[in-house]
């Protein structure tokens, strides 16, 4: 593997291997078993509901989208039988017209009325297993339009016929689906299996770089800077080096700061703190700033035979998400890029580093942020390396055996708002679950009682880190991880609160499991009996 790191001072790192995963069928939200059939079952419901009821707005766009598309095949029909072909009819095509009379009774623009009838074409005609995850709930609309953005440069039919395939296998099977897990990988299945469909707007993009200024009122305008994804990182963690400096009695919001701070810097002009104390503690001086500045860091995580041009899986940029393999090796040719090659038999011979069985080692540290891309709370996509790394099952300071171990089963990215309501907010449960394919699952249980699970969000690009065996014992269900044998139970700690509480959330991630592990095999039950259920 290859994990690349990049940023102003000189720095970059970067991580690669590959094996086959399969991936499962799951449920998506459960009640948690301590909830059925009490009153708190109604909350879990009502949350369930309030959270999901958008899904039938995916099945009332599919009716839409049918009953447009439906209005398109009789006007193209109409257009073929006619055979007129004048400059007119060329103009003003079956799309056009349709979308003309659509707009009329809707009540939108014709360039609103085109895109959703080219929408509709596209779920019937381009993607329809994406399109019947709309039908069935899966996706939103707002997910489904784009899925049609990101495919609309396949131009091969069998090609786009084997990624809509992907997309739909890869969105049904990966859990907790949120706008920006689906935009990522559905970025990530076109830019692996269609270079050029990428390619086509990475270029673009590159020859489109330019600054425009949109005067927005009387009083303020807009600058947008068009940049490269890596460039335009690298500015906005440069103006948050700026912005720290300034004391906390400084009024400004921190987007009013990013403003001022980027206009001082474009402007040549120095940016001070607007506390107006005279005790003012900020530190902004040149020396200070650019201190801060020589920490940035970009992440990118690659595979190896990527960089070494023999296979053009794409890589996955911290805060931006899939990029192409072209990408990144131009990324890895950039003078202050440094590739720090990951291997797989360091992480299974250490995890935690010597003598401290609370600190993971750099490389299992880099393995758990490469795998997982983004927080781990489901719905969240703050990007790994702004992340703290939990321990799932809290790790017990005073007796290391009986708590979680510092591994990669049980390691997980939080971002400091989520890892602070898991540990002192009440009802909150999560849980880590690596299955027999090598697949590393999150569970996230709400107070209300509702569970839902995801995939880690990198698992298509590092497969081969679910199968590391873990040789330490389950403290839940008292054995071992996949490869390794039985063990005995921790010796019980009584004494202390934390313990206490350790040992009150085992037993209810036990719970679940068990709970889920039912669930799972009525589902498999039903589907052998009666074949796949709907979505």
């Amino acid at each position: 593997m290859a994990v690349a790191t990049m940023g102003p001072a000189g720095r970059t790192g970067v991580v690669g291997a590959s094996v086959q995963v399969t991936d499962e069928a799951i449920v998506m939200c459960v009640p948690r078993p301590e909830t059925v059939g009490k009153p708190q079952s109604d909350d879990a419901a009502a949350l369930v509901f309030a959270a999901h009821a958008e899904s039938v707005g995916g099945l009332l766009r599919w009716y839409r989208y049918q009953a447009v598309y439906g209005l398109l095949r009789t006007r193209m029909a109409q257009a073929d039988a006619t055979g007129a072909t004048d400059v007119y009819t060329r103009v003003y095509d079956p799309l056009c017209q349709v979308a003309a009379s659509y707009a009329t009774v809707a009540g939108v623009r014709q360039c609103t009325a085109e895109r959703f009838v080219e929408a509709a074409q596209a779920c019937f005609e381009r993607i329809p297993a994406v399109g019947r995850l709309l039908r069935d709930g899966v996706i939103t609309a707002a997910w489904f339009q784009r899925v049609v953005e990101q495919t609309a440069l396949v131009d091969d039919a069998e090609l786009l016929a084997f990624i809509d395939a992907e997309i739909a296998h890869r969105l049904t099977t990966m859990g907790g689906l949120s706008a920006r897990r689906v935009e990522d990988a559905v970025a990530a299945i076109v830019a692996e299996h269609d270079r050029d469909a990428v390619t086509v707007t990475r270029e673009q993009a590159k020859a489109a770089k330019k600054m425009v200024i949109n005067p927005l009122n009387d009083t303020a305008s807009e600058v947008i800077v068009t940049t490269t994804p890596e460039d335009a990182l690298l500015c906005k963690d440069a103006i948050d080096a700026v912005i720290a400096g300034v004391c906390r009695h400084d009024p400004r919001t921190r987007g009013q700061l990013r403003a001022d701070a980027a206009v001082a810097r474009m402007a040549g002009v120095p940016f001070t703190c607007e506390c107006q104390r005279d005790d003012c503690g900020a530190e902004l001086s040149e020396a200070q700033v650019a201190a801060r500045c020589a920490r940035i860091v970009v992440h990118v995580v690659t595979r190896q035979e990527t960089l070494d041009g023999v296979s053009e899986v794409p890589a996955v940029m911290d805060g931006h998400g899939p990029i192409s393999a072209a990408h990144v090796r131009d990324l890895a040719a950039r003078p202050d890029a440094v590739c720090r090659p990951l291997q797989v038999a360091d992480l299974a011979d250490r995890m935690c580093q010597p003598g401290n069985p609370y600190r993971p080692t750099a490389a299992l540290d880099t393995a758990v942020r490469g795998l997982f891309g983004t927080c781990s709370w489901a719905g969240c996509d703050r990007p790994a390396w702004r992340c703290e790394l939990d321990h799932v099952t809290e790790f017990d300071h005073t007796a290391p055996a009986a708590g979680g171990p510092t591994c990669l089963c049980n390691l997980n990215p939080k971002c400091t708002f989520h890892h602070g309501l898991k540990t002192h907010a009440d009802g909150w449960l999560d849980d880590q679950i690596v299955d027999a394919n090598g697949v590393v699952w999150t569970e996230v249980t709400t107070p209300e009682g509702v569970t839902v699970r995801q995939q880690a969000a990198n698992t298509w690009l590092l497969p081969e880190l679910g199968l590391i065996p873990c040789s330490h014992p389950d403290t839940e269900a008292g054995t071992t991880h996949p490869g390794i044998g039985h063990a005995e139970h921790a010796p019980e700690q009584t004494s202390s609160r934390v313990q206490a509480k350790h040992r009150y959330r085992m037993q209810r991630r036990a719970a679940n499991r068990r709970a889920r592990e039912a669930q799972e095999a009525r589902v498999a039950a039903m589907a052998a009996a009666d074949g796949q259920p709907p979505f």
